[in-house]
């Protein structure tokens, strides 16, 4: 683990109190012979695969044989997006099982939506590496799971050093909100996701995902305790 590794780690802990370590993920334009690959299929995907680590599981890759859903690896250009007819059929069985719209052309409407509004990756990956923060080095987004407070303290440190807003999505799914739209935009996110995610990945009601950039958050990272401090005396006079 790099110094950039363990100072993120370490004020993350101190400052937040998070409960769950720091994900971190990367991709690979091959496969990488230093890391282990994921054995079997997981189901859904990506999420079950970061509940594994969260539980224990040591740093591994994963491709699209590995992902029964493929939200994640199409997330991070590791799987090309289905063609629309196909997407289509999808729609149609996924809808009937998980009744999550009321009809085929809601369905239909919410996915064109999410195709203008999370944009496209452009570059091709033949892995992507799940494991803990502790255990990749120079990662491409880093997740953290928290509470509505302490994303709102990560929120202002990143605005503070930033001077810009971060982006956050409601909606199905949790890999287009917290991990496509960052890696494409290089920008951060957030989203309470779905019942997927929060089921497979193991979240309690009061936590959300927050995703960062790595870099992004190696540049703002030695802000935090500060905006941390204000933030908890806001409103306070001084000497009070």
């Amino acid at each position: 683990m790099n110094n950039n590794n363990s100072r993120i780690i370490d004020t993350l802990k101190s400052v937040l109190h998070i409960r769950k370590e720091p994900i971190a993920l990367k991709a690979w334009k091959e496969e990488p012979a230093s890391v282990e690959i994921y054995q079997g299929n997981a189901f859904p995907g990506l999420c079950t695969q970061i509940g594994e680590v969260l539980d224990g599981k040591r740093t591994f890759y994963t491709t699209r044989e590995h992902c029964f859903c493929t939200g994640g690896v199409v997330a991070t250009g590791v799987a090309e997006p289905v063609p629309e007819e196909q997407r289509d059929e999808m729609i149609q069985v996924h809808a009937a099982i998980s009744k999550t719209y009321k009809d085929f052309a809601t369905a239909v409407d919410y996915e064109n939506e999410m195709a203008r509004r999370i944009p496209r990756v452009v570059d091709s990956h033949a892995a992507l590496q799940v494991g803990l923060l502790s255990e990749i080095q120079q990662p491409d987004l880093v997740l953290i799971f928290c509470t509505p407070g302490a994303a709102d303290i990560l929120n202002r440190a990143y605005c503070y050093a930033a001077g810009e807003p971060v982006q956050g999505f409601g909606g199905n799914g949790g890999c287009p909100f917290i991990i496509q739209y960052p890696f494409v935009t290089k920008k951060p996110s957030f989203s309470y996701s779905d019942v997927a995610w929060r089921k497979y990945v193991g979240m309690t009601d009061d936590e959300l995902t927050m995703s960062f950039p790595f870099q992004i958050l190696v540049q703002f990272i030695e802000y935090l305790p500060t905006v941390a401090d204000e933030y908890r005396h806001y409103g306070e006079m001084p000497g009070a």
